[in-house]
């Protein structure tokens, strides 16, 4: 990752230096580097987010965003530089070598913190057809502000004086944010699609930057309300639209990145959890369904039919099944009564009473008041099974196993009296258990041993 990161940011700095390059060498020969600096930007923003594998909708706004502030900023940081820079060539060429920079960062690490596209190779084709299409929408837009300068339509300083007219007032403002704010949370409860999927954004950002403009400049052009303008004709209508529609710009981006940033980082959790509760799933079923159990459950059983003990064969049946019944109930769901979870365990350990006769001893004290609780479904009962797999089970040294609840833990103790010849402990079932519980319930278990006893704390919640 940080030799990813740094490789970035070598990319900022080497189209930050181009940037500044190509500023300075206009200026000497007297050209316009509008075009070039643009085509500059948005293959700076593509490149960064192509390497980070971020989607085609975050790649649009990102390079939108990217083009409208630096024009932005651009058309006014060169000045107080040059107070300092009294060089007409170096002056513009450092304001847009920094404004590059920083938006290169910028970039990095927004793209960082989205999700992910997937990189199968029918969509990676279609993204790559996308991405050019959005780059050359931007580049057209862009040159559509640069033409309206050259042709008149907006004279040195007018654009921004329409964006501080527009910023200074309380109204405007409200409109565009209120208005983004409702459209960005709106449309996705309101039409049954993905809040994060390209389909949901682009309608977002079409109806953003059409409607939200034009009524903007409506309110402007028609002195509404009181905004102290004197506006006449479709050339003071269109620079009202221009100036609302780069803030808006501007606005609507941060709005959609915010809800998809939080939105990706719920759903990247929510496939971690599940992730790990599907390990988790596995690791219990494994250790249930693994032959040296059904091997022995099956032995028990065998000699249970052959004494004649059809009661006894009949209940440990009936409890057999009774165990399977419940962790196929309970697969998908991540939380569980105390009181079921208990029941389940109790059953569990008559099974394990039948192969070790005398063997056991369990003490159970659960508080009545506990057992509508909820607690991670298997995880008492394996800590049961762990305690039989690593340690001495006999009639000669019965296992000691005591659970109980105190305040909102539930807790297992047993004690230690390991064994001389058995499997080492991987402590992956502890492990589990404790990323089920901090996924699910942002908690921690609490595993402590002493040199009698081996206890370990499950919150009930």
């Amino acid at each position: 990752m940080k030799h990813r990161a740094l490789s970035n940011i070598t990319i900022v700095i080497i189209f930050a230096l181009l940037h500044f390059a190509v500023a300075a060498i206009s200026r000497a020969v007297d050209y316009h580097d509008d075009i070039p600096l643009t085509i500059l930007t948005i293959t700076m923003v593509a490149a960064i987010s192509i390497r980070n594998n971020t989607r085609i909708e975050m790649v649009a706004l990102l390079t939108l965003v990217a083009t409208i502030t630096g024009f932005i900023i651009g058309s006014w940081l060169w000045k107080p530089i040059s107070t300092v820079i009294n060089n007409e060539y170096l002056a513009p060429a450092l304001s847009t070598f920094i404004i590059s920079t920083v938006l290169g960062l910028a970039t990095n690490d927004l793209t960082r913190h989205v999700k992910r596209m997937r990189t199968k190779n029918n969509v990676l084709r279609l993204y790559i057809r996308n991405a050019i299409i959005v780059a050359l929408a931007i580049l057209i837009l862009r040159l559509t502000y640069v033409a309206m300068f050259r042709y008149g339509i907006f004279t040195e300083g007018i654009l921004l004086q329409h964006i501080q007219l527009i910023l200074e007032n309380t109204w405007t403002l409200l409109v565009i944010l209120v208005a983004n704010i409702l459209i960005t949370t709106h449309i996705p409860n309101r039409r049954n699609i993905p809040a994060t999927g390209t389909r949901t954004i682009m309608t977002e950002l079409s109806i953003s930057l059409t409607v939200i403009p034009m009524l903007v400049a409506t309110m402007i052009f028609y002195d509404v309300p009181h905004l102290e303008t004197t506006m006449s004709g479709i050339a003071d209508f269109t620079r009202a639209f221009s100036a609302a529609l780069i803030i808006d710009i501007i606005v609507a981006t941060v709005c959609i990145l915010i809800r998809v940033s939080t939105l990706s980082q719920r759903e990247l959790r929510e496939e971690r959890e599940q992730k790990h509760r599907s390990e988790y799933q596995y690791e219990r079923l494994k250790q249930q369904i693994n032959p040296h159990f059904l091997f022995n459950s099956l032995g028990i059983l065998d000699y249970l039919v052959q004494e004649e003990e059809t009661e006894r064969a009949s209940t440990f049946i009936r409890k057999l099944a009774n165990i399977y019944r419940y962790m196929l109930n309970n697969d998908q769901k991540p939380l569980v009564k105390l009181s079921e979870e208990v029941e389940f365990t109790k059953m569990y350990i008559d099974l394990l009473k039948e192969r070790f006769t005398d063997g056991m001893i369990v003490v159970m004290e659960i508080e009545s008041t506990k057992t509508d609780k909820m607690v991670v479904p298997c995880a008492l009962q394996l800590l049961v099974e762990n305690a039989t797999k690593h340690n001495i089970v006999s009639p000669e040294m019965p296992l000691t196993i005591h659970i109980a609840t105190e305040g909102d833990m539930l807790i297992v103790r047993n004690h230690l009296q390991p064994r001389t010849h058995g499997q080492p402990s991987t402590h992956l079932g502890l492990s589990n258990i404790s990323q089920q519980y901090h996924d699910i319930t942002h908690r921690d278990i609490t595993i402590e041993k002493t040199d009698n006893e081996f206890i370990v704390k499950l919150p009930i919640v």
